[in-house]
């Protein structure tokens, strides 16, 4: 996956990540954050770690309904990258809403100046 702006504010909205109060100051305050800084870290290692973990769950879940293992390779993070990206676009918008799951705020991106992304 690509550690974006995006991805970890689908994840968060989904409850999947959680972010610390201060973080969150940061975020409404629009406060740029640092390239490399504790938080831009944060949330860029969090949310690799946690599609990996949504791939783990899609791909046993597959396995469940098959009743067989399924090859890794049928399910990939940049894949879900991208679902998640457009997702997060598509509910920022108000086009679409998460339905069947408790949901956070909708919280602002991070800021960061990089080259990285």
């Amino acid at each position: 996956m690509f550690a974006d702006y995006r991805v970890p504010q689908i994840l968060h909205h989904l409850g999947i990540l959680s972010y610390p109060s201060s973080l969150v100051r940061m975020l409404y305050a629009g406060t740029m954050l640092e390239s490399g800084c504790k938080e831009e870290l944060s949330l860029r290692s969090a949310s690799i770690i946690a599609v990996e973990r949504v791939r783990e769950e899609i791909l046993r879940l597959i396995a469940e309904e098959v009743g067989a293992e399924e090859e890794e390779g049928t399910v990939s993070s940049v894949l879900i990258d991208f679902y998640l990206w457009d997702l997060a676009k598509r509910v920022e918008s108000g086009e679409e809403k998460i339905e069947g799951i408790e949901t956070a705020v909708m919280m602002p991106t991070h800021r960061t100046r990089s080259i990285w992304y």
